[in-house]
């Protein structure tokens, strides 16, 4: 990477870098839901929802970096968090993957807790209570009031 005379030069792209990154994630989040039918707002299909999450990702990721070109001299917001990054992304792998194997119990328990992990102060008492009810909301949530068909522990 070229090496700046400026610290502000610096700052901003550090800034456009995490515009970017973020637009890349909606990009890829479209491309991978854009076969999926839409459907409708009364009748959505598989599709809708990431489809709809993926252009409101990119359009704050166009936002974020138009506002940083705009103010280059605006104060940097800090180091990237990676543990944030690392834990959260695994929580919605870990969701992903097990959800059809294991169930929407313990695949949301999984993935809540190690979420939680991505504070530097989570502490196991609390993310282990924390998991439990964030779980036991879904439960009645997903299975109970809106009846979905996934099952809520191994099929």
């Amino acid at each position: 990477m070229a090496e700046f005379d400026d610290q502000t030069d610096q700052s901003t792209v550090n800034r456009l870098v995490r515009g970017g990154v973020l637009l890349i994630a909606g990009l890829v989040m479209l491309f991978f839901a854009w076969g999926y039918p839409t459907g409708t707002i009364n009748q959505m299909g598989p599709g809708f929802i990431p489809q709809t999450v993926g252009v409101l990702i990119s359009v704050l990721a166009v936002a974020i970096i138009v506002i940083d070109l705009r103010n280059p001299e605006q104060e940097d917001v800090g180091q990237m968090h990676w543990r944030g990054l690392i834990f959260i992304s695994a929580a919605i792998a870990i969701f992903a993957i097990l959800v059809d194997v294991a169930g929407l119990v313990p695949s949301m328990f999984l993935a809540v807790a190690v979420s939680i992990c991505a504070d530097d102060d989570a502490r196991p008492i609390p993310t282990l209570i924390y998991a439990s009810i964030a779980t036991l909301f879904g439960w009645l949530l997903f299975l109970v009031a809106l009846g979905l068909p996934i099952p809520a522990f191994w099929r």
